[in-house]
């Protein structure tokens, strides 16, 4: 495999602009201004749960079909709104213990994903309710999916097996990793087909690389089921967006292209100021993202939270706490 970058070196899969000629991005803001503004209301699980009843929680607005599309010269997309230069860190260490086929609290921490991401999630009488541990997402989780996504031959390792395919033929439009497995992520216990998941996968449903060979540029898109814009989209966006740097990387390709696309984003009714407080901040420049490596990397697993560099990042204003309902 190619590699773009020497051991210590601090090299760009992404040919990023200067940072004084970025062009800050409104695409955020415009989704959260159209679900404001267009959306309908909802009463969705979580104000159903009695645990919730006195949460002050009864609504979430939602729309369908929304896309953000990235030029990665314009800079890594990780959101100026808030000070997410912690979270980022955080969502990177998430998605590399999903890749390393992690779907365990404790195991997801051992790759430096925090335990507030998930902790309220998977406490004993949540995961009770599908015969879980407690602390177990669930083989349907993301982990489970990637990296042991069951079949009637047994386990099948989406993550090596997509990067086997891009080396070999990178010229194919099939390389594509899914978080989505019907008969654990939904179930039908008619069907005798028990749901095995506690959170069904809501990001990283359809991911697509598509290789431009000749060229040596990577354009890559993903397809999320359902978006907590306010909090959760914030991180799936950095997440997958350095996904990309790590494919490109082992192929010696250029990242030039990301797009987002979201089938159900919605806000909670909880988060109603905090959305007005969003919309109201000039956003910045996106930063720079680049890899710094220390030793070889030669597989997507391979890659760890500590090998991503944030450089140019102008918040708008400090890290504030946006209510999620659980």
């Amino acid at each position: 495999m190619e590699n773009m970058e020497t051991e210590n070196e601090i090299g760009g899969c992404v040919e990023y602009l200067p940072f004084e000629q970025r062009i800050p991005d409104f695409q955020y803001q415009e989704l959260l201004k159209k679900i404001k503004t267009t959306g309908k209301d909802k009463m969705p699980i979580h104000a159903r749960l009695s645990e919730n009843a006195n949460s002050g929680h009864q609504n979430s607005r939602e729309i369908t079909g929304a896309m953000l599309q990235f030029d990665m010269a314009n800079g890594f997309p990780v959101l100026t709104e808030r000070d997410l230069s912690k979270s980022f860190y955080g969502a990177i260490g998430e998605l590399v213990a999903f890749l390393n086929g992690q779907s365990t609290l404790a195991g997801l921490k051992e790759y430096g994903c925090p335990s507030i991401f998930w902790k309220d999630w998977v406490t004993k009488e949540k995961c009770a309710n599908f015969g879980l541990e407690e602390g177990d997402l669930g083989d349907g989780s993301y982990g489970g999916s990637l990296g042991h996504f069951k079949t009637a031959q047994g386990e099948f390792d989406q993550v090596t097996a997509v990067q086997r395919q891009m080396e070999k033929a990178p010229f194919l439009r099939t390389h594509v990793l899914t978080t989505w497995n019907p008969p654990l992520s939904m179930g039908d216990p008619e069907q005798g087909f028990k749901r095995e998941v506690v959170v069904a996968p809501c990001h990283g449903n359809f991911v697509h690389f598509v290789l431009f060979d000749k060229q040596k540029e990577l354009e890559m898109t993903h397809t999320q089921r359902s978006a907590d814009v306010p909090v959760g989209l914030q991180l799936n966006l950095i997440e997958w967006s350095a996904l990309g740097l790590m494919v490109a990387h082992l192929l010696g390709y250029k990242f030039t292209k990301y797009t987002h696309f979201i089938s159900n984003p919605h806000y909670y009714d909880v988060q109603t100021e905090s959305v007005d407080k969003i919309l109201s901040i000039k956003p910045n420049a996106f930063p720079t993202v680049k890899l710094k490596l220390n030793r070889e990397v030669t597989r997507i697993q391979d890659f760890r939270k500590e090998d991503f560099v944030l450089e140019d990042y102008k918040p708008s204003e400090p890290w504030f706490k946006i209510p999620t309902p659980i």
